[in-house]
């Protein structure tokens, strides 16, 4: 008895060390306006990715039920569903398909279900003769976040979002660049650029 007394004692105390020992859960970095969110993954992924390969200029717009379906996929419906605010960094030069745009929603459940409307609504064929490498919507918490953009500079906008979010959700790639999207009359219309 003394024995199993000693050894539930030595377990008890071992189970206090570790636990006092893991490692305590990251918390999110996504506070601030999203312009300032917006800015904060930008400049983390310009570090990564070294100034010759840097993002290009962008500007900063809100986007409201009037500009949602440009810029988000959604309709005006959906976003006034869903959505409590959201902003958009387009490339300054509109020969270059770049965006990236944030999304915060009025809570997770809704986040989740603006990203798949997104997904499913966005069109990543919108720019005149240009067209991104990739387009892809990742979730965390409250924010979605969309980009499109070249395969570099979107990996590199995930991989800081990421960073910033700390948990995020399933990333949903829902466009990918190929020959079949030029245009079949020998048009340029599927050159990409940025």
């Amino acid at each position: 008895m003394r024995t199993l007394n000693r050894i539930l004692s030595i377990v008890f105390v071992l189970c206090f060390v570790l636990a006092g020992c893991a490692k305590k859960p990251q918390e999110s970095k996504l506070s601030g306006t999203l312009p300032d969110i917006l800015t904060a993954i930008k400049n983390e992924a310009n570090t990564a990715l070294g100034g010759d390969a840097a993002l290009p200029q962008t500007f900063d717009d809100p986007i409201t039920a009037e500009t949602c379906q440009d810029k988000l996929g959604l309709t005006p419906e959906e976003f006034t569903e869903y959505v409590k605010e959201a902003y958009v960094q387009n490339a300054a030069i509109s020969s270059i398909a770049h965006q990236a745009a944030l999304v915060k929603c009025k809570d997770a459940a809704s986040a989740s279900k603006a990203k798949g409307l997104i997904a499913k609504g966005f069109n990543s064929g919108k720019w005149i003769c240009v067209r991104p490498e990739q387009s892809f919507v990742v979730d965390s918490g409250e924010y979605v976040y969309l980009v499109a953009s070249s395969n570099e500079k979107a990996d590199a906008l995930f991989n800081a979002f990421k960073k910033l979010a700390v948990n995020v959700g399933e990333r949903n790639n829902f466009y990918t660049f190929t020959e079949t999207d030029l245009i079949p009359d020998g048009g340029d219309g599927g050159i990409t650029l940025g």
